[in-house]
């Protein structure tokens, strides 16, 4: 007997435990075998499948199609909602300054772009009053969302601005009057919600202008639109290159500059609103830049009670122009209750001459 033969007669049969036809073994539990199992768990060509036999795989694709499909449809609506407000292009640009039709608060130039093609756009702009600033051209792609800005993006707002000079004229016009000006300066309000609601409140307050900066400051975009619930139609804003050389043309022309500061000691309670005043608010965090701040006339506070340490910026302005509606309703009232008395006092005195 060779050594192949002894190896094959004592080597264990290869269908032992299969029973009476070399089958395999049935699980027990669920009448199939573990090989069986995992074959049907796999598929035939190794697909992962769910519990009623549906390739898992493909639902798990179809699964994260449907997120995709969901985050870039965000990305997409988001890109939408800035669009509203950016334009692209040098010849649209060059048009919507021509046309004037939307207003155009400032441009973003590519850096390396060439002059000889920007040559019209830099001279509207600068017509126009337009401040236009140069960065990186990835900067421009973000904005743009990968649009073919040629270099040009424009900042379209949702309203026309005013010129500063023509409402500084207008509040130097009512110095003196019944009608005191009052006015509000924003030093750095970037939250366009922000300065939507100010905007709003300063028009149900009977402000007669806004003032904001041209740079590190929110526009008037559709946001600001929004949140401004229609005041913009009725309320002045102008844009200033310096907020500080603002205050000291407010101060040649009559008007207070009354600044908001957490570190001045006079409650804004205390300062008499019926005298021409210009409330100088701060941008969120920051609050007053330190020129502004030492600019000011007179320094305000709102005294606060619990932990937090600021308000909201459109907060505090609703605060402190109703107190300068409240003294100014107080003083028409006490003045028209002066007049009213006087006249009876007249009125008592000429029938008393009559009956002599």
């Amino acid at each position: 007997m060779t050594r192949r033969d002894r190896n094959r007669r004592h080597a264990p049969d290869a269908r032992a435990g299969r029973g009476e036809r070399g089958e395999r073994p049935r699980d027990e539990r669920g009448g199939r075998a573990p090989g069986e199992r995992v074959g049907r768990a796999y598929g035939e060509r190794g697909e992962r499948l769910s519990h009623d036999g549906r390739d898992q795989r493909a639902h798990d694709e179809r699964g994260e199609r449907a997120r995709g499909e969901t985050h870039e449809g965000a990305r997409v609506e988001s890109h939408e909602r800035a669009a509203e407000n950016l334009m692209y292009g040098v010849l649209p640009v060059i048009e919507a300054l021509r046309a004037g039709s939307r207003p155009v608060e400032r441009v973003t130039v590519a850096e390396g772009a060439h002059e000889s093609r920007l040559k019209e756009l830099l001279e509207l702009a600068r017509e126009r009053g337009v401040p236009v600033r140069r960065a990186p051209r990835v900067e421009l792609q973000r904005l743009s969302a990968g649009a073919n800005h040629q270099g040009v993006v424009a900042h379209v707002g949702a309203a026309h601005y005013r010129a500063a000079e023509e409402l500084l004229d207008a509040l130097s016009s009512r110095v003196g009057t019944d009608d005191a000006p009052l006015a509000l300066v924003l030093d750095g309000v970037e939250d366009p919600r922000n300065l939507g609601a100010i905007i709003r409140t300063a028009e149900c307050a009977g402000a007669h202008a806004v003032f904001v900066p041209e740079r590190r400051a929110a526009g008037l975009t559709e946001t600001v639109a929004k949140a401004a619930a229609g005041a913009l139609v009725y309320v002045p804003v102008a844009r200033v290159a310096n907020v500080a050389r603002l205050q000291e043309e407010l101060k040649a022309r009559g008007v207070w500059t009354v600044g908001t500061a957490a570190e001045a000691t006079l409650d804004y309670t205390e300062w008499d609103w019926r005298q021409p005043s210009a409330v100088v608010l701060g941008g969120e965090g920051a609050g007053l830049r330190r020129l502004v701040r030492e600019r000011c006339d007179v320094l305000v506070r709102i005294p606060l009670r619990g932990r937090i340490t600021s308000l909201n910026v459109s907060v505090a302005a609703a605060v402190v122009l109703y107190e300068a509606v409240r003294q100014r309703t107080a003083a028409a009232r006490a003045a028209y209750n002066e007049r009213r008395e006087s006249k009876e006092v007249v009125g008592g005195a000429d029938e008393g001459r009559a009956e002599n």
